[in-house]
């Protein structure tokens, strides 16, 4: 009786297998270099783990991140679980230029543990823009399983202003409020009627802070309308906006929301 409850716990076993890495770790075609295909757009979230690879050696993620012209993009990775962090300085979260080698930007720290991470950047150039995520270094090291892991995610961060108008005797002031504790650096697209980019600025906005800009100050704003897009290295909705119409004649003001894409 004894031999037979035996080796029903060794075909038990057998069918569960051992512990392995999680998908983009055992596929062919995986994460763990900077060749990877896992992309992070809009609304991606994915749970990882870190399980020990062969060598043995730690467990390193790689991830790709395109983001359009004139927009931002925000990635975050929280969720850690069994000793994927053991202090504030491990897994390290970066992000590199396209072919691996460098990195051109550390997190930042949303919570005073640093427990949960971010990166934040923007794309001011006309043309789409590569970057390499990286997820390194967990505080269990080679000693980590498939118990061990943590969530990405990653947003759009972009803001779209549907309309200002400096025509007529309408003049538009854009207010704009730094929601977060870090400071934010934003640049403002101004787009006529047809999509064509007609005026560009930059503000820095301190925490807490509240800028009030009147668009007619550009030259090349006044006497028409259009739309405003913000690309901007703070987190989704850090940066709050809304663009006022002023009809001095009437005193009627038209208001319009700066928003963000919604997931």
């Amino acid at each position: 009786m004894k031999k037979q409850w035996l080796w029903m716990l060794v075909a038990v076993a057998l069918a569960v297998g051992p512990v392995t890495a999680d998908v983009w770790d055992t596929a062919a075609d995986s994460d763990n270099t900077f060749n990877t295909d896992n992309e992070l757009i809009h609304g991606t979230e994915q749970v990882h783990d870190v399980g020990v690879q062969a060598g043995p050696a730690a467990d390193v993620d790689w991830y790709r991140a395109s983001i359009g012209p004139y927009s931002s993009f925000e990635v975050v990775m929280d969720g850690l679980t069994g000793d994927v962090s053991a202090a504030a300085d491990d897994v390290q979260l970066d992000r590199l230029d396209p072919s691996g080698s460098t990195v051109v930007q550390d997190h930042t720290c949303l919570v005073a543990s640093c427990l949960a991470k971010r990166l934040a950047w923007r794309n001011t150039g006309a043309i789409e823009e590569l970057s390499l995520v990286r997820v390194s270094s967990p505080g269990c090291g080679t000693a980590c399983d498939a118990s061990d892991q943590y969530t990405i995610r990653s947003r759009e961060t972009t803001i779209g202003v549907a309309r200002f108008n400096n025509s007529g005797s309408q003049t538009t002031v854009i207010m704009s409020q730094n929601l977060g504790t870090t400071t934010i650096n934003a640049t403002y697209f101004y787009w006529s009627t047809t999509g064509v980019l007609v005026q560009s600025g930059a503000l820095n906005l301190a925490p807490k802070a509240l800028n009030v800009f009147n668009t007619a100050g550009f030259p090349a704003l006044q006497g028409i309308g259009g739309s405003v897009s913000i690309a901007h290295d703070g987190g989704y909705g850090q940066l709050n906006v809304k663009a006022v119409a002023l009809e001095p004649s009437t005193g009627f003001s038209f208001d319009t929301p700066g928003v963000y894409r919604g997931y």
